[in-house]
């Protein structure tokens, strides 16, 4: 019997050659669009960037376009994230997870004055999925819908305290790391969650980060909460950011999971409120 060519055939690999383009295009544009590129890549730029055809790109473009999933500024003739893409995306997330973590985040900001961010794992990768900071700062980029390797992050490390080694090494499994690297990590992670917080400064030490897990009543990591500020590359004013993160860390597992502590009869973190004010050297 012949087989329709919908199902298998040339006319089947054609169709998933475009989607996986497709993918390969919003990739790239979710991958730049916090950095400098604000106002999106153009045609050309996107094709060369993925080796691809110029044409086939563009048709690509147009038909995301037109969906809603891509937007283009016909000034400047380049592409960036459409408004679709949003709201698919924050459909995708843990709603009661984001509620919560929302105000608690807004709590956060107010008692320590740093940026503040809420970070869950898809795979490998690190998502950025609320981030709120005092009004008189201004962040250097737009955080939310950021992804970046977990294992080059404070968050990132975070989100892993509730994983065994063998379970790190196969998240990080295609992340590029050598044998001794992923000791290395897997080590870090290990003082990390000993320690109770993760923490780092950046190369240029123009900024401290400090993270926290979320635990869930299953003992394992929903998602991390980090605050970053200038103020935290000064040691002194990690463990008082740190403890502020942990409460708010146990606020929203205490009200995230409230149902499932209910029906286990467990408490997933000890729960103590919150701390007083901590007062950050050159700050307050």
């Amino acid at each position: 019997m012949a087989t329709s060519s919908s199902s298998t055939g040339p006319g089947r690999a054609h169709d998933l050659s475009t989607l996986r383009r497709g993918i390969e295009i919003l990739e790239v544009l979710q991958q730049w669009a916090w950095c400098e590129d604000a106002h999106g890549w153009g045609n050309n730029r996107i094709a060369d960037y993925l080796g691809a055809d110029k044409s086939q790109v563009s048709r690509t473009l147009k038909v995301l376009t037109e969906a809603g999933w891509v937007e283009r500024d016909p000034e400047r003739k380049t592409y960036r994230l459409g408004p679709a893409i949003y709201s698919l995306g924050m459909r995708a997330a843990d709603q009661p997870l984001m509620r919560v973590g929302a105000q608690v985040v807004r709590r956060a900001v107010a008692m320590t004055g740093c940026r503040v961010f809420l970070v869950v794992r898809r795979g490998d990768r690190a998502v950025t999925v609320w981030s709120d900071q005092p009004p008189e700062v201004q962040p250097v980029v737009a955080s939310i819908g950021m992804m970046y390797p977990v294992a080059g992050t404070e968050t990132g490390r975070a989100l892993l305290y509730g994983s065994s080694p063998d379970e790190i090494r196969e998240i990080l499994g295609y992340s590029g790391l050598d044998e001794p690297a992923l000791d290395r990590f897997v080590a870090r992670v290990r003082q990390d969650r000993e320690a109770g917080h993760s923490y780092g400064v950046l190369d240029d030490r123009s900024c401290g980060i400090v993270a926290v897990p979320i635990w869930t009543t299953g003992r394992k990591v929903v998602a991390t909460l980090g605050a970053a500020s200038p103020v935290l590359v000064d040691p002194a004013n990690v463990a008082p950011v740190a403890r502020t993160l942990l409460a708010a860390a146990a606020e929203i597992t205490r009200q995230h999971t409230a149902a499932a502590r209910a029906e286990v009869g467990v408490s997933a973190v000890p729960y103590q409120g919150w701390p007083a004010r901590p007062e950050l050297a050159g700050q307050f």
